[in-house]
């Protein structure tokens, strides 16, 4: 009987999609849903721990701040400098106590990274070594940028060391970049305090070149000496931070903002269905309880329905987020709770014409009960119209969350696009010039809104006339 009945839901669905094809935007938004579902469910491979570590600073640390996508180099008037990370020099050698490693930088821009980045792995056996980088520039001027004492942790055989060395992201970096430009410079020049000391050092050596530069490209060479006895290189690395990032960019704290986007649309997919599914059951079984039953007991639950309609949903979610808790799945408890007021009214006011069916009196002829009924005779014929009514009801549930999270009360263990908004706000990424920082998340919530609300009236369009033949 079971199986019977699933082969005739599957039989309906299947005639409905062959509907369906022919709604253009219907099958645009489909394939919208699809793509995001894909990237949704990819999230966790694509990008791993992303949502365990968002406000972990030193995941990010090694990714520029504030840069746009690398795809503004087409459109902009400025070539910059895309990211890159070198794993291993491009030379290394040993003599006497000193390790020498040679990391080789192409530059072929307008605009040089934001900064170079070392981390230096090895080992000593009792003095600690020191670490010393220079830049070395296409006209053979050599920059001795940074200067750092390593300490390393004891362990059975000596000391093991890791050490992250910022080439320009110092002040000591910023003086001796200041005092090799000035002497080019001729009367008046602006103070170290006011130079873009990375444009300065991949600058050509002219007058005027701490507050006019004009880019030096050719190869440059980043040379590294680890000084210090019984001293072994374990490994080394160099991260170039390019000021444009990925193909969304990243935030003013730095954050992957592709990485961020693909959580936003694995959350916006769990809150969005679980709300609409929630609401939906719980209007079928109210509007159809409603509806077969009548008399008194459809007038107190109308009654009740009314009651609960004139309660504000966001308000209620405001005083709920901040007396009770931000969590994720306790808002999706309140919004299931509260948005299946108007799908109700609508599905008892169908309900009312199938309590007249012949099948359905067939049915109370033969001694089944009223639960028997509305579950296996009523509630089916309602289905197409509550995928409809579900896909509807995603948006709606996205931009609410996302509203909770630009108000600074959604949930802190999650990263939705709401939480790339709230953060955006906070920052005034748009005052700042970052409109990828808004644009991108923004356009998430748009796109999947698009999708579900396309085919949901796409559904719709298809059920509706055929809710109309009995």
């Amino acid at each position: 009987m079971i199986l019977k009945k699933l082969k005739g839901l599957f039989r309906g669905f299947l005639s409905v999609f062959r509907e369906y094809r022919g709604e253009t935007t219907g099958m645009i938004g489909l394939g919208l849903i699809i793509t995001m579902l894909i990237f949704a469910l990819l999230s966790p491979s694509l990008a791993p721990d992303t949502n365990q570590k968002w406000d972990n600073v030193d995941r990010w640390k090694d990714l520029p701040s504030g840069a746009p996508p690398f795809w503004m180099n087409y459109f902009s008037g400025t070539n910059k400098a895309t990211h890159q990370i070198k794993n291993e020099p491009s030379s290394t050698s040993s003599e006497s106590v000193i390790t020498t490693m040679v990391y080789d930088y192409q530059f072929s821009e307008d605009l040089p990274p934001k900064d170079v980045v070392f981390y230096v792995n090895g080992k000593y056996e009792d003095k600690a070594p020191t670490l010393i980088a220079s830049l070395i520039r296409p006209d053979d001027e050599r920059l001795q940028l940074a200067t750092k004492s390593i300490q390393g942790t004891e362990g059975e055989s000596g000391y093991t060391f890791e050490t992250r060395l910022s080439l320009f992201g110092g002040n000591q970096q910023r003086r001796k970049v200041y005092r090799f430009a000035k002497q080019y410079e001729e009367g008046s020049v602006p103070g170290p305090s006011e130079i873009d000391v990375t444009r300065t050092a991949f600058a050509k050596t002219q007058d005027g070149m701490l507050s006019r530069t004009e880019p030096l490209n050719g190869e440059y060479k980043i040379e590294l000496l680890l000084v210090g006895t019984g001293t072994e290189l374990t490994s080394s690395r160099g991260i170039f931070m390019g000021r444009v990032y990925g193909l969304m960019g990243t935030d003013g704290s730095g954050h992957d903002i592709a990485r961020g986007w693909l959580w936003g649309a694995r959350w916006g997919f769990i809150l969005g269905l679980s709300v609409a599914i929630g609401t939906v059951i719980i209007a079928l079984i109210f509007g159809m309880t409603s509806a077969y039953y009548g008399g008194w007991v459809d007038e107190l639950m109308q009654r009740l329905n009314e009651i609960i309609m004139g309660i504000p949903t966001l308000p209620i979610l405001v005083i709920v987020a901040t007396i009770w808790g931000r969590s994720i799945w306790f808002v999706i408890f309140i919004m299931t709770l509260l948005y299946w007021r108007g799908i109700a009214k609508t599905i008892r006011a169908r309900g009312l014409q199938i309590r007249q069916n012949t099948y359905v009196e067939a049915g109370e002829a033969l001694g089944a009960s009223g639960a028997r009924i509305i579950r296996g005779h009523m509630i089916p014929q309602m289905l197409p119209y509550a995928f409809a009514e579900a896909a509807l009801m995603v948006p709606m549930a996205i931009i609410a969350a996302a509203g909770l999270h630009v108000l600074g009360l959604g949930d802190p263990t999650v990263v939705t696009w709401g939480t790339m908004l709230s953060e955006a706000n906070s920052a005034g990424a748009t005052i700042r010039g970052m409109w990828w920082w808004v644009l991108l998340p923004g356009l998430g919530i748009t796109l999947l809104g698009f999708g579900f609300i396309s085919a949901g009236m796409a559904v719709e369009r298809i059920v509706n006339p055929k809710m109309k033949q009995e």
